[in-house]
């Protein structure tokens, strides 16, 4: 067949057996191959459509509804894939609504092996069977799956960390699971306060009031009652496949990331254990939960050119960006009543703004010599520890005049809240000061300017990856602060270049 000068789409998606690989490394080589190929028989590509998001279920794959809109719009000749069942490996409803847009738009469909046009009766029956093989397949590797997971909880090998309400145990000579009533009391009042109307936030706070103490962090936070709300273990299930993980480098990340997985991805079966709580209030969170909205989890994808460094200065936890259907992106401390939040948009450019302004002020300083610049943050450090010395003996004084009767109880309160006030300025500014004069020495200041020049003349055109990736070259973290019922541009931002 012919298929010189057909304006093409190219799909792009991750099968299963390609686990082993990042999505990034996979889509490229297909890319690549789709490109060489389409290049050799001279169809023309127009649109590109990469599908990053995980999920078996047509309605979980952005890319492949968009491209499917497309397509029954008439917008291309054919569709580029690596084969059949990059398409549609759902169910035979699924493959239906996938075949029955193209036949009807008239659009073919090629892949290095062959070319399908379901216009034609014996290609729309070859492809009918490739995607019926396709699901018998899929459906033979879940059970598989299910059957290793029924064995490993009838052998007893299914526990490993015991989820908070439950402690280890053991049934003759197999481990399991029994509940251990001092945390199982607080996992049923919080399956009962979400069931009664309250959010997740609320719900964190009147456990932790009442004494709860989660495994691995000092409070419950709203993602820690998200996530046993979310948790079939407390219904006596065990679940499988709940996490991905991402090793260090594999997508560009500086660390190893766990994903969570949505749940049509989960295997699900009974376990041993008992239940904390019943079948009935737990239908009935779920039901709950699935009206309101809940921001989106970690999908091993970065979403924010700030994350990973922004910190709150009160509490020193990593703020967060949460998007709001109505209010738009914010920058949010997830330690509640810790500080005020900012919108998103204000962080961003105020962070590019402070890098514009220490760029000036490099540019400025780059006329004296290496020795000079230090000597000079040299000076500016000792100026801020002979200030902070003068504080602290202030501040020592104080206590010597309240009783000798200079100041009343009223007084004294307020003039030491002062100079706790003037005390914590000064630590700041030596320790901008210190980390400057550290930094000075690593760094040659012409080379520091130009990186951050490099980063501002670069932002604009990056990804969010790309923007991430610019800002973490040269910042070492930002400490964040806000006070409450303020201005929503009244923040303070610190920033430490690397």
């Amino acid at each position: 067949m012919d298929l010189s000068n057909m304006a093409a789409a190219v799909y792009l998606r991750k099968s299963r057996a390609e686990d082993g690989l990042s999505v990034e490394e996979v889509l490229s080589r297909h890319r690549e191959t789709l490109g060489r190929y389409a290049a050799e028989h001279g169809i023309r590509i127009v649109e590109t459509y990469p599908e990053v998001a995980s999920g078996e279920s047509l309605y979980a794959r952005p890319k492949m509804l968009k491209l499917l809109e497309d397509v029954e719009a008439g917008n291309y000749d054919c569709v580029l894939c690596m084969d059949m069942d990059r398409l549609s490996r759902g169910s035979m409803r699924e493959q239906g609504i996938v075949l029955e847009a193209f036949k009807a738009s008239g659009t073919l469909i090629v892949t290095p092996e062959k070319v399908y046009d379901l216009a034609d009766e014996a290609d729309e029956e070859y492809a009918e069977l490739k995607t019926f093989l396709s699901r018998r397949e899929y459906k033979i590797i879940n059970k598989r799956l299910r059957r290793g997971l029924q064995q490993s909880i009838a052998d007893g090998c299914y526990v490993a960390n015991a989820p908070y309400g439950y402690r280890r145990a053991r049934t003759g000579r197999k481990p399991t699971l029994e509940i251990y009533e001092p945390e199982a009391r607080f996992v049923r009042t919080m399956f009962e306060l979400y069931a009664a109307g309250y959010g997740c936030v609320s719900v964190a706070r009147q456990v932790n009031a009442l004494g709860a103490r989660p495994h691995r962090a000092r409070e419950f936070s709203r993602n820690s009652v998200k996530k046993i709300l979310d948790n079939p273990v407390y219904i006596g299930k065990v679940v499988w496949n709940q996490k991905s993980h991402i090793r260090k480098g594999t997508r560009g990340n500086g660390k190893h990331i766990t994903v969570y997985n949505p749940k049509e991805k989960w295997l699900v079966v009974d376990g041993l254990h008992p239940a904390i709580v019943s079948r009935e209030l737990w239908d009935k969170v779920q039901a709950v939960s699935e009206g309101r909205y809940c921001p989106s989890r970690n999908d091993g994808t970065v979403k924010s050119p700030l994350a990973g460094l922004i910190l709150c200065e009160n509490c020193g936890g990593h703020m967060q960006r949460l998007t709001f259907p109505k209010g738009g992106a914010y920058l949010i401390c997830m330690r509640p009543g810790c500080c005020a939040s900012a919108k998103y948009a204000f962080v961003e450019e105020r962070v590019l703004g402070t890098l514009a302004e220490m760029l000036r002020e490099m540019t400025m300083n780059l006329s004296g010599t290496k020795a000079e610049r230090n000597t000079a943050l040299e000076t500016a450090l000792k100026s801020v520890r002979a200030e902070l010395a003068a504080a602290e003996q202030a501040k020592a004084r104080l206590y010597d005049l309240v009783e000798a009767g200079a100041y009343s109880v009223t007084e004294f309160r307020e003039r030491m809240d002062r100079a706790k006030a003037r005390i914590a300025e000064l630590e700041r500014r030596e320790e901008e000061a210190r980390t400057a004069l550290e930094r000075a020495e690593r760094w040659d200041i012409a080379r520091q300017a130009a990186a951050i020049r490099t980063v501002l003349e670069e932002y604009p055109s990056r990804d969010v990856p790309g923007k991430n990736a610019l800002l973490k070259s040269v910042i070492s973290c930002v400490w964040y602060t806000k006070a409450k019922k303020t201005k929503p541009a009244d923040f303070h931002l610190r920033v430490l270049l690397k």
